[in-house]
C-alpha cells in the first residue's frame, strides 16, 4: 500500500517533536503551557500520594467530552476521559519538565473531583457567588410540591437567581426543563453561605441537595461553558419534598 506521505527522518523527528512536547525554559511557569489555548481561571486541586501539587487558582483549558488540562505555577496536570465517569491523567511531575510524562493511572469520577488510591484531582468553577439582591422569590401553590420558574439568559456572563425557603432535612432538587442547545450550570447556596451544590465544570443542570438546612437557598443559574453561548429563555423545575 502506498504511503499518504514520506519524509525524511531528520524531518520527521522533528515535525512530531513539535507536536508531542512544548519547549520552555526553566524559568518559565507552567502556567505559560496555556498560552495560546482558550483558558479560564478555575478553582483546583492536584494531590498524588498524600501531597498537594496544585491549589488555589488554576488555567484550565477543557473539551466537550470532559477531558481537561490544569496549568499551575509549576505544575500542569493532563486528565483524557474514555469512557462515563472514567478517565486516564498524567502530569509533569517535576517544575523543570516540560512534558505531562508522568501518568497517574485511571481515575473515577466523584463530583467535580478524579480519584483514585494515589490520586486527586478538582477543578471547580469560579462563578461568584449569588446574592439575595435582585433574587426572584419562589413559591409553591398550596399543598404543592414543586414549582416551575422561567428566566432568560443573554450570554456567558449572565445570571439569573431564584429564592427559595426550606425547613430542615428536606429534599431540594432542581432540574432544567427542555434544555435543547441551551444547557444551563446550576449553583444552589445554603442558608449558611455555603456551596450546596459542588459546582463542577460540567453542563450539570440537574442538582439535589439532601438534607436541607433552614432557611432560604439562594439558586444560580448560568450558560454552560461548555457548550455554545446561547440567547433565550430557560425553565427550571423546582421540587422540595
Amino acid at each position: 500500500m502506498k504511503a499518504l506521505f514520506s519524509v525524511a527522518p531528520t524531518v520527521a523527528a522533528v515535525f512530531f517533536s513539535s507536536i508531542f512536547s512544548l519547549s520552555y525554559s526553566s524559568a518559565v511557569s507552567a502556567e505559560a503551557f496555556g498560552d495560546g489555548v482558550k483558558t479560564r481561571p478555575v478553582k483546583c486541586l492536584l494531590q498524588v500520594k498524600g501531597k498537594t501539587y496544585l491549589t488555589g487558582t488554576c488555567k484550565y483549558d477543557g473539551d466537550a467530552d470532559g477531558s481537561f488540562r490544569l496549568y499551575g505555577k509549576q505544575y500542569f496536570v493532563y486528565l483524557n476521559t474514555f469512557e462515563k465517569n472514567k478517565a486516564e491523567a498524567s502530569w509533569n511531575a517535576s517544575p523543570q519538565s516540560n512534558h505531562a510524562q508522568a501518568p497517574l493511572g485511571e481515575l473515577k469520577r466523584e463530583g467535580a473531583c478524579w480519584v483514585s488510591k494515589t490520586t486527586k484531582i478538582c477543578a471547580w468553577d469560579q462563578t461568584p457567588k449569588p446574592v439575595a439582591d435582585g433574587s426572584i422569590r419562589v413559591k409553591f401553590a398550596p399543598n404543592a410540591t414543586s414549582a416551575v420558574v422561567t428566566g432568560k439568559l443573554s450570554n456567558y456572563k449572565g445570571q439569573q437567581t431564584y429564592l427559595l425557603e426550606v425547613r430542615k432535612g428536606q429534599t431540594l432538587q432542581v432540574e432544567q426543563l427542555n434544555p435543547g442547545n441551551k444547557r444551563v450550570t446550576l449553583g444552589i447556596t445554603a442558608p449558611n453561605g455555603e456551596d450546596a451544590s459542588d459546582m463542577d465544570l460540567s453542563c450539570n443542570n440537574k442538582k439535589t441537595v439532601k438534607p436541607t438546612l433552614a432557611g432560604d437557598y439562594v439558586i444560580s443559574v448560568h450558560e454552560c461553558m461548555k457548550a455554545d453561548e446561547w440567547k433565550g429563555n430557560f425553565k427550571l423545575k423546582i421540587t422540595v419534598k
